[in-house]
């Protein structure tokens, strides 16, 4: 048994002691397993009790009322509400796209140095070089910026549908 019970049982045990006007009586054995009574036990001694409080329970919760279907209203601001986010998802994903395009420039590296000449006065030197690395990873998130929205425009028309489909 659980301790909360057993100190429950205990407890409406006791406060049913002075209602009955019986007499409680503890033994413990020589385990020391402690055994309550209203019977006297031999070898247990009888237990003077003080009064005790009572306390009220609270009460429980209601249960949940079922969730109602949506009503025409709900659907109706919903769909609304998705129309609006379709719109938004669309425009975002058109940027995207231009920008993946706009993008799609190799990156390059500019190294600039100064070096003594034959006259023996500085110049200055750049050298530019195609930079695969830095380009492959700026399409990666452009690209995948488009996937993004791409991806959250069909959740959307997704669940579009599934509003279309209830009645």
């Amino acid at each position: 048994m659980h301790i909360q019970t057993v100190s429950i049982s205990l407890l409406l045990l006791l406060a049913c002691a002075p209602l009955s006007a019986q007499q409680i009586y503890k033994y413990v054995d020589p385990q020391g397993k402690v055994t309550y009574s209203s019977e006297p036990i031999k070898g247990g001694k009888k237990v003077d009790l003080p009064p005790i409080s009572t306390v009220s329970l609270p009460k429980a919760p209601e249960p949940k009322a079922e969730t109602k279907p949506a009503s025409a209203v709900d659907k109706v601001q919903r769909t609304k509400a998705l129309q609006d986010a379709i719109a938004n998802e669309e425009k975002a994903l058109a940027t995207a796209k231009i920008k993946a395009k706009e993008g799609d420039v190799p990156e390059l590296t500019r190294n600039t140095k100064i070096v003594t000449g034959k006259d023996g006065k500085p110049t200055t030197i750049t050298e530019v070089r195609e930079n695969p690395e830095a380009y492959a990873e700026k399409m990666k998130r452009l690209n995948g910026e488009v996937a993004a929205h791409e991806k959250k425009l069909a959740e959307l028309k997704s669940e579009m549908r599934g509003l279309d489909d209830k009645p």
